[in-house]
Order: C-alpha cells, then structure tokens, then sequence
C-alpha cells in the first residue's frame, strides 16, 4: 500500500469513529445537565490539554517515532470515548476531553509530517498539498456518514454515540503499529531537544511562519460555531433533522477540499488564499446569526463551512513547504501550541461572558456575531500583514 493511500486510511478511520459524535455531541453534554456556559469552559479546557501536551509529543515524534505516536493517538482517542460512554457530570466530561485531547496532540504534528517524508522518500513530494486535501475530502465524507450514525444511536442511548470512536480508533492505532513504521520518519535524525531548538529558531527567523500562527490564533473563532449549532437547531428540526442539516454544512468541506485539490500556484503560496479563508468564515457565520430562519441560514452555513475547507489543507502546505525534515512534526506541535490559544481561549472568553446568561437560542446568536467579529476584523489583519516573500 502507497504511502498516501495508508495515510488516508489512518485519519479515514479516525473520523468515521469521530463524526459520530458530532451531530449529538452538545445535546448530550445537555442531556448530562451541562449549562451553554459549561459546555464553553469545556471546549477551553480541551485545547489547553491540547495546547500543554502538544511539545512534548511532537518532540516525541521527531526524536524517536512518528508512527509510535500516531499509534499512542489512536489508543488515547478511543479511552477518551470510552470514558465518555460512562460520563455523568461536568467532571467526568473533563477527564474523557483531556484524555481525547492528549490524542489529538499525538496526532497533530505526526500525522503531516509522517506523510509530508514519506512522500518525500517515495519521489512524491510535489503532491503533498493534494494529498493533504484529498485527506480532507475523505474526512469531509466519513464526518457527513458519521452525522447520521451518530444521530439514529443517540435516540437510544446519547452515551453510544461514542462506541463507534472507540472502536475506531483502536484500528487506526493498529494501522499505524501494522503499515507506518519507518515510512514516514525524518530523514535526518535529531534528538528531542535538537528538534525543538531547530524549530523554535526557524519559526523566529521566519515571518512567513510567525504570520500563520496569527492567522490560527484568529481562526480559533469558529469553534464557537462547533460548540453550538447542534442546540441552535435542535429545537427546530429535532435530533435526527440534525443530521439532515450536517450534509448541507459538509457541502462547503467537500467543495474547498475539490476546489484545494485542483490548485495550480506553487507550494508555500497560500497566503491570499488562507486570508480568504478566514474571512469566508466570518461571514458565513455572522449570516448564520442574522439569518431569520434556518432556510436563510443554510447558504451562509456553506460559506463558513468552506472557509474552514480552505483553511486547514491550505495551511498545512504553506508550512511544511518551510520546514526541514529533522523537525517537521516538532514544528507542527510548535505551531499547534501557539496557533490554538486562539481556539482554547475564544470558549473560556464565551463561558465567562454567559455564565450566568439563560440556555436560549438568543445567547447562542450573540456569541456566534461576536466570534463573527472577531473573524472579519482579523482577516483584515492578516491580509495587510501577510508576507510578500520569506
């Protein structure tokens, strides 16, 4: 099996198992009696899990095995969702977050460079930004598959919503133990703490880099959009209705990850494309809070959803263009650690501001256009600010 084709299978199986948790995944944090405003101080302590466990394991990765951690990703993701079979409160919702959050920090930083050296060892470099979007594409379709799984279990039980990500993350761990060992590793070894000097000093010498981490830092707004939307509708259209609404949300996904697909501008010149991307999301998602009714407010669900299309396999390819094979997944962390203040810090803002605000529809809209805001003001940033060449 062909190095891409093994990557596909990796993440294929990681988000079949995922997106059946997404279309129930906050009306069942509801159902266990978490508030609007615990339900946001959750998701913040998700990404500082993420953002304090992302060095050491991206270190890791460099200095002794990518596919070692990918594997240890796949084993913390199925204990997070198996935790979460038997959660009953705020706490215990916690521990099953910090325990898939520790699994997403094994992957994040492994997972592209594993693919981007593998690649490399295979004559393939060149493909590497098609590849991160058919990746996409494949997560975009399993995520949608997922929904409606996920949506017909949770009128049984909310808490079985999460069987299918723990079996599935056991395979991709076996995956990575079975097919990825010693494909994807670094080309040049480098310890541990020689990664993490090399990366830290290529990211304050480039201003190309320290860009796209702004750029993730402001992206970070979305996640209001993801922690919410599936209480926004559910009065609307009911459990199963909401996972007729997740095709029309994933229409966006499919579309950039065609549209990335297909671009022919050389590798490492995404910038005016991530800053579009950014700001398709902030203003789909400020349609989506104005919209009237949810008829108005599918167009703008497709626009938001296809700026964050855009922005991930755009990203990618834009950064490990930059960085040398001794440090990649070390950089990816680093980047990571940096970029996602922006994602833990937009829900621990939100928790304080409506933790004492009542559970209704109307306070939902009042984060979604701030976080709206917050997108279209740092596009403008990120724009004036991009770098012309580094």
């Amino acid at each position: 099996m062909s190095a891409a084709r093994t990557y596909y299978l990796f993440f294929a199986l990681i988000h079949i198992g995922m997106g059946s948790t997404v279309t129930a995944y906050t009306p069942f944090l509801q159902s266990i009696g978490l508030t609007l405003g615990q339900i946001a101080l959750v998701n913040a302590i998700f990404w500082t899990v993420i953002i304090a466990a992302e060095l050491p394991t991206g270190m890791f990765a460099d200095g002794r095995s990518r596919a070692f951690s990918l594997k240890f990703g796949g084993l913390f993701y199925s204990a997070g969702a198996l935790s979460y079979v038997f959660a009953s409160g705020f706490w215990s919702v916690v521990l099953s977050e910090s325990l898939i959050g520790i699994g997403g920090a094994f992957i994040s930083g492994a997972g592209g460079a594993w693919i981007a050296d593998a690649l490399t060892r295979e004559g393939r470099e060149s493909e590497l930004r098609h590849i991160y979007a058919t990746e996409n594409l494949i997560k975009s379709v399993l995520m949608l598959l997922g929904g409606f799984v996920g949506s017909a279990i949770a009128l049984i039980d909310y808490h079985l919503i999460w069987i299918p990500f723990v079996v599935s993350g056991l395979l991709a761990s076996a995956v990575a133990h079975c097919k990825m060992n010693g494909r994807g590793e670094s080309l040049e070894y480098a310890s541990e703490v020689q990664a993490f000097k090399r990366a830290l000093a290529h990211l304050r010498r480039s201003r190309a880099l320290i860009w796209v981490v702004a750029s993730l830092i402001v992206f970070g707004a979305v996640v209001s959009f993801n922690q919410y939307w599936a209480l926004y509708y559910k009065p609307v259209v009911g459990q199963i209705g909401l996972a007729f609404i997740w095709p029309v949300m994933y229409l966006g996904l499919i579309g950039a990850s065609q549209l990335v697909r297909r671009l022919t501008i050389p590798l490492g010149s995404e910038g005016k494309m991530i800053v579009v991307a950014v700001a398709l999301s902030g203003v789909g998602l400020l349609g989506v809070a104005l919209a009237p009714g949810l008829w108005f407010a599918m167009p703008a669900i497709v626009v938001h959803e296809l700026g964050r299309g855009f922005f991930q396999p755009l990203t990618d390819s834009f950064v490990q263009h930059r960085i040398h094979t001794s440090y990649r997944a070390t950089f990816g962390s680093l980047q990571s650690f940096l970029g996602k203040m922006g994602f833990a810090a937009v829900p621990l803002v939100i928790w304080l501001f409506i933790a004492d605000e009542p559970n209704t529809p109307s306070t939902i809209t009042y984060v979604w256009i701030a976080c709206a805001i917050v997108l279209i003001l740092g596009s403008v940033a990120v724009w004036f600010s991009r770098p012309r060449a580094d």
